[in-house]
Formats: C-alpha cells, sequence, structure tokens
C-alpha cells in the first residue's frame, strides 16, 4: 500500500495549532520549524525495477521442451510484497529501505521477467506470464514460491524458495527443485543489489528451461 505524504500545508497546521492567524507558536525556533518542514517535505522514493539476463549457459535444445508454456504468478510472502524494496533478510530479521521502492507489485513483476528470461532460453517456444493477454493454452506451467529475496547482514544477495515446473493436466509427474541461490553485488547500493536479484531470477529461468526438456512425455489419450 502506497502511504500518502503530508503536504506542507498540512504541516503548517500541525505546528500552528489553534488560532490560523496567530502563526507559529512565539516559543519555537526557526531551526525547529526548518527541521518539521523537511520531515514533512519528504521528496518520492527512487523506483527500481527487475531486468532480464542472458543466460550464461548453453542455449537449451528447447524443441524437447513444450511448445507453449506459461509462468504463473510467483508465491511472494507478505514479508516482501512491500513497496519499499527489502534490503536485509537475515536470521530473525527484516529491513527496508525507507528511500527505495519497487516499480511495480513485485510477483507480477517477477513473473514477467522470468518469463522473458525463458523465452531467451528456450527459443522456438511459446513462453507467457499468467494473465497475460494470450488465446493460446498452456502445454506446461512453471511454478515458483519465493521465500528470500535480498541481501544478508554480510552483503550477500540471496534468492531461495522453490522451483516446480509440470505439463498441462499432469501435475502428478511435476519436477520440483529447491531455490538457494546467491549471488555477490557489483557494489554497496540498492541497484546493485537489485541487478544481482535480476542475475538470481535468470539463473532460476535456467533451471526452469532445464527442467522443462526432462518433462516426461505428454500423456496420450484414451480411446475407447
Amino acid at each position: 500500500m502506497h502511504r500518502p505524504f503530508r503536504s506542507r500545508g498540512d504541516c503548517f497546521k500541525t505546528l500552528a495549532p489553534g488560532n490560523p492567524a496567530r502563526g507559529f507558536p512565539v516559543p519555537m525556533s526557526v531551526a525547529a520549524v526548518l527541521l518539521a518542514l523537511g520531515g514533512c517535505g519528504s521528496s518520492d522514493p527512487t523506483l527500481y525495477s527487475l531486468a532480464p539476463v542472458p543466460t550464461t549457459q548453453s542455449v537449451t535444445d528447447g524443441m524437447q521442451a513444450p511448445g507453449v508454456i506459461e509462468v504463473r504468478m510467483p508465491g511472494v510472502p507478505p514479508s516482501l510484497d512491500r513497496q519499499n524494496i527489502v534490503g536485509v533478510q537475515d536470521d530473525y530479521s527484516l529491513s527496508t529501505l525507507p528511500a527505495a521502492a519497487w516499480s511495480e507489485p513485485l510477483a507480477p513483476m517477477l513473473g514477467h521477467v522470468l518469463s522473458t528470461d525463458l523465452q531467451q532460453r528456450l527459443p522456438g517456444r511459446t513462453v507467457f506470464a499468467q494473465n497475460d493477454a494470450t488465446t493460446v493454452p498452456a502445454q506446461a506451467f512453471v511454478e515458483v514460491e519465493i521465500t528470500r529475496f535480498a541481501r544478508d547482514g554480510a552483503g550477500l544477495v540471496h534468492l531461495a524458495g522453490s522451483l516446480s515446473v509440470h505439463r498441462a493436466g499432469d501435475a502428478g509427474h511435476a519436477l520440483s527443485v529447491p531455490l538457494a541461490l546467491s549471488a555477490s553485488p557489483t557494489g554497496s547500493g540498492t541497484r546493485a543489489m537489485v541487478a544481482a536479484l535480476s542475475q538470481l531470477t535468470g539463473q532460476v529461468a535456467d533451471m526452469a528451461a532445464q527442467q522443462l526438456v526432462l518433462l516426461p512425455p505428454a500423456p496420450q489419450p484414451h480411446h475407447d
């Protein structure tokens, strides 16, 4: 939920209770007024977005994968599903970055970046994110659950959770693997952390492409 910003008019009302014509109370110093107004007039946070990345592995022979693949909306816990970016997620603690926010809700952004990454890794296949405008029925699904998506106290960036792929109508033969990925960002700033998270999302796409190729053949329809 976006936090509303207070206007300077609201700040003046707070600083000068009572009769508006009287202005500020005499005991209030100029420095105190400036400090109060500085807090009220805080600027919007910088917005950040994940971005697709090229694979670091050889391109998978996509012709063995299902022809149409849907990336389901990733599962993101409430602790990560917030406007301000979680900067540190460590044992027993979590802290956000007050001046940095995601440009859109994290779950759909992850889904679209993951589908773009996967499309690059499976040339010749059709890949789309859940809720995209398409009339082509999916032949396979990619499902991701995220439990960790931030730095730790030492500065290392982590993506943890689980990945599962299965053919449409054959969830009983899903291929599932845990996700426990980490990367060292190139710097200490938020941009470097988001870039590292994008790289880890690309690694999830690498794993999904490999699993899709390994899926058992589609079940054959039964004929009476």
